[in-house]
């Protein structure tokens, strides 16, 4: 990890508040981007914050990070009390982060990713028991979702859901423990699309695709549906479970394949395609009425199986879709970084609003610290 500073945290001067850590450049950046905290001592709280999830080696503990900036006894608590209980809107300072990130570059692409956080116990907001590809078993976790933005930077993480399930929705009292909004319920897909419905509110370009791997979504048809009913322009990774219809000239009534079924008849019939990526003209299963022309791609790999994608830009040239197939891995790589060096998962907090404000901080430092390295 780039270290990106100057000297060590200020003492204190006469017993009192400690002088902010001189960091090149932080406190404009953190001037801009949470300029919607309403008192002073909260942006303080906001760049010392990060500053600390910057220099921080290792676990990222509360008490650690206010050690790291602070050599008062009451830090620790101050720090806690301001990412659980101060109250502050993250969405405004996301869509504030996001707007910084894109006058440093455009976004060229969104990239929506999971995020498992293991979880001791069942009273942190949204923790369940579900498959975890990481630890590659079903464990006790939060399953946050993660919308980045790439441009110049590379993919720079801007925006959080956490996924609260349906099972929470008849737990009251537990909800109300740690402060889950009554709306915050529903499909995993369903959370997954208001995730993509706010960015590209906040964003000025409407057009700029979505990338996904929706190997980890288990109801990813119903997203893929929401996807091609709507105008916005994706290309997503999908298991070859997935079920298409084939777009041919008799095709009106043509029967349900899964991706898998498809390519195998594809592969029979030309065996010179099986390692370059090749398009096929397809729709989802539905009424003739409400089919949206899609284009399946896929390559092969030396196993004989296949990766697959779908997307609505059936007219862009294959070239132009490639940059767009490899993010949803990227995306992945920043997740990973984001859990090793950014303190993703040591939020030790069971709240609701905690766990978005933590969140926020970090996709702030991990931002801050992308661009601060590219432009140096």
């Amino acid at each position: 990890m780039t270290l990106l500073y100057e000297s060590a945290p200020g003492p204190f001067v006469d017993g009192r508040e400690p002088r902010l850590p001189r960091v090149p450049r932080l406190r404009p950046f953190v001037e801009t981007v949470f300029d919607c905290l309403p008192r002073a001592d909260q942006r303080k709280w906001a760049q010392l914050y990060i500053k600390a999830l910057l220099q921080t080696p290792g676990k990222k503990s509360v008490r650690r990070l206010a050690e790291s900036v602070s050599a008062s006894p009451t830090a620790s608590q101050a720090m806690h009390q301001f990412v659980n209980a101060s109250p502050w809107e993250w969405l405004t300072v996301r869509q504030h982060l996001l707007r910084w990130a894109q006058r440093t570059s455009p976004t060229t692409a969104w990239t929506l990713a999971p995020a498992f956080i293991p979880k001791r116990g069942e009273h942190s907001a949204g923790v369940h028991r579900r498959f975890n590809p990481v630890l590659r078993r079903v464990s006790n976790c939060q399953l946050g979702m993660v919308m980045l933005a790439t441009g110049e930077h590379g993919p720079l993480p801007v925006d959080w859901n956490l996924y609260i399930p349906e099972g929470w929705a008849t737990d009251s009292p537990l909800r109300s423990k740690v402060r889950v909004p009554d709306e915050v319920c529903g499909p995993l897909w369903s959370q997954a699309a208001e995730l993509l419905r706010r960015v590209t509110r906040w964003s000025p370009d409407r057009h700029t695709p979505l990338t996904a791997d929706l190997s980890w979504l288990p109801d990813r048809e119903s997203f893929l549906a929401h996807l091609a009913r709507g105008e916005q322009p994706f290309v997503v990774e999908v298991p070859d479970t997935v079920h298409v219809q084939r777009v041919t000239s008799t095709s009106a009534n043509s029967p349900a394949l899964t991706l898998r079924q498809l390519l195998t008849d594809r592969r029979t019939a030309d065996e010179g395609e099986r390692q370059h990526v090749l398009g096929l003209p397809v729709t989802l299963p539905g009424p003739a009425t409400e089919r949206v022309r899609l284009r399946l791609l896929a390559q092969g790999r030396l196993n004989g199986s296949a990766r697959t994608w779908l997307t609505n830009l059936v007219d862009r040239p294959l070239p132009d879709l490639l940059p767009l197939m490899r993010q949803p891995r990227l995306a992945a790589n920043v997740v990973d970084t984001l859990s090793a060096d950014f303190g993703l998962q040591d939020f030790e907090g069971r709240s609701f609003p905690g766990w978005h404000r933590h969140t926020t901080l970090v996709s702030a430092a991990f931002t801050y610290a992308q661009v601060r390295v590219g432009h140096s």
